[in-house]
């Protein structure tokens, strides 16, 4: 590390150390120290009963030990990452905390929901990109931002390899790292105006460059289905066939080590050794205040979308996350000490079968291309509003138009009637309609309008929303693999289960939404979340929760 790099490291470590502790007062000897949030991206609640009598060590721990509330799904239409990051971080939904999407249009162009061109990024590695993240439009605070409004001395660290999760899970401080764009490790000046020591450390004497030369294999013996299923699309580097050499076949550009690197379960390893060290280095949950970790591992979504949720590879990564969540655990009982932190685990969003799965066994399915989207809309807007670009953009169901057209349709609705029925002509689509108005129909009977009210923010949101029938994926002209986004049963249901200090374990099957993880570990410690949809789920401890803290 240069002496450029290494100042304010030494500068950053002195502040952390003189750092008063704040005023919270000493926690009970029964209440948690630590509150854990692990999110397991693209986890559909399927993977539970399929893996179960495979699992050994943590996730097996999780199921037999913790608390499993089966009936959880997510309420809302656009279950993708961002979003479902933000719900958890927040217990709240789109319609209140406004992330509706991992990007939407701004007007001009498609920006993400972390970007911040008001920040900087703060490298740990060199060649990291000049843009920062933050999570400025995040429009209510997460358990983290209350936690660290209520107790100064406590202290939240984040982790994924991607901005949108590490930061959704944070909030506006605190430690939080990822990989940027360009792949290499940073956080930004949003949560720290110098990289943090110890994260810098651990980065620093575990480069990812030393696994250049490992190779993935299969670590069963006994996987369902085949090794090559219809429409796996592995990253260039790989076929579908194990094993999956990290550095790829020989030929490969050397710039790909990174991007196979994240689909793979080595990724999940590396952050699970992060979390370690970070536990250990700032003594999380081992102070008198209370502390918060959250990690998000991402190799089951990155994997679930290019070789699909049926995959000898997506078994694999489930095999290896038990590993690396059992690693975990015991960590947290040595270091931490059990009985003195309490565990929430969920997903963003489960995943849809590859379509040409579906179609090549016979069953419904297949892809709704946007492309073709956006050029029966803005045909049926011609004939009524002549030539132009009428429809600018897709973004999963939303579709946005132009300024142009959107005053058009403002003045007169009945103009969105043509392009609506020629878009619920096309094979797939199930229902079209406006989003005008959707702000008004969160408690809606109709269980479709309902969700999309719940994913709609105005001022975000696209004009018309386009909902795909079952097993039909939403997809881009070149894209391959499968993906999710959908109100349907295999995007909307996920795990939610508690472990930890207090849990009854067992299996609980009462209505419960994602949204719910974070106001249950809140209470807890007697935090209170008032801007949160999701409830606290007390049936599930054995003891009252704390009296809340104003």
């Amino acid at each position: 590390m240069t002496h450029r790099r290494l100042l304010p490291l030494l500068v950053a470590a002195a502040l952390l150390s003189a750092a008063p502790e704040g005023a919270q007062p000493a926690a009970p000897a029964s209440q948690p120290r630590l509150l854990v949030v692990l999110v397991v991206d693209q986890m559909r609640y399927g993977y539970i009963e399929q893996m179960r009598g495979r699992w050994t060590a943590g996730m097996r721990r999780l199921v037999d030990e913790g608390a499993v509330l089966d009936e959880t799904r997510y309420p809302y239409l656009q279950t993708v990452t961002c979003a479902g990051h933000a719900t958890i971080g927040t217990g709240a939904f789109p319609s209140t905390h406004g992330i509706i999407l991992n990007a939407w249009w701004r007007g001009t162009r498609t920006a993400s929901c972390t970007e911040d061109r008001t920040v900087t990024s703060v490298p740990y590695e060199e060649g990291g990109e000049p843009d920062g993240h933050s999570a400025t439009q995040l429009l209510v605070p997460t358990m983290g931002d209350r936690l660290r409004a209520w107790s100064p001395s406590s202290r939240v660290v984040t982790m994924s390899t991607k901005p949108r999760s590490a930061i959704m899970l944070a909030g506006k401080g605190g430690v939080a790292t990822w990989l940027d764009d360009r792949d290499r490790w940073a956080t930004s000046t949003a949560f720290s105006p110098a990289p943090e020591p110890t994260v810098a450390s651990f980065i620093e004497t575990h480069p990812r460059e030393a696994l250049r030369g490992e190779v993935w294999e299969k670590i069963g013996s006994s996987y369902t289905g085949v090794d090559d299923g219809p429409g796996e699309a592995p990253p260039a580097g790989w076929s579908a066939l194990f094993p999956h050499p990290l550095a790829g076949a020989p030929g490969t550009r050397p710039s790909r080590f990174s991007t196979l690197w994240e689909t793979s379960p080595y990724a999940d390893v590396y952050l699970g050794q992060m979390a370690a060290h970070l536990v250990e280095t700032l003594k999380l949950g081992q102070r008198d205040a209370v502390d918060y970790l959250g990690i998000s591992l991402a190799a089951l979504d990155y994997v679930g979308h290019a070789f699909g949720p049926d995959s000898h590879e997506t078994q694999d990564v489930l095999l290896r996350l038990d590993r690396t969540v059992g690693t975990l655990l015991d960590m947290l009982d040595a270091k931490v000490g059990k009985g003195r932190y309490v565990l929430g685990l969920s997903a963003d969003h489960g995943v849809a079968p590859i379509a040409e799965a579906r179609v090549a066994a016979h069953e419904p399915g297949g892809r709704v291309r946007t492309r073709e989207l956006v050029e029966v809309a803005n045909a049926a807007f011609e004939r009524r509003l002549g030539p132009g670009t009428h429809v600018v953009r897709v973004e999963y169901t939303q579709l946005y138009l132009s300024d142009a057209a959107r005053e058009r349709v403002k003045a007169d609705p009945s103009l969105l009637a043509e392009p609506m029925a020629a878009l619920s002509a096309l094979p797939g689509v199930d229902r079209v309609f406006p989003s005008d108005g959707l702000e008004r129909q969160r408690q809606s009977p109709d269980r479709t309008v309902r969700a999309a009210a719940l994913s709609y923010v105005p001022g975000r949101s696209g004009q018309i929303v386009v909902i795909p029938k079952p097993y039909y994926v939403m997809s881009n002209p070149d894209s391959v693999g499968t993906t999710h986004g959908t109100l349907h049963e295999y995007d909307q249901h996920v795990p939610l289960i508690f472990f930890g200090a207090g849990v009854k374990a067992g299996r609980y099957s009462v209505p419960a939404t994602p949204a719910d993880l974070t106001p249950t570990l809140a209470s807890r410690v007697g935090l209170t979340m008032p801007q949160a949809d999701g409830v606290a789920h007390h049936a599930i401890f054995t003891t009252a929760a704390p009296v809340p803290t104003p």
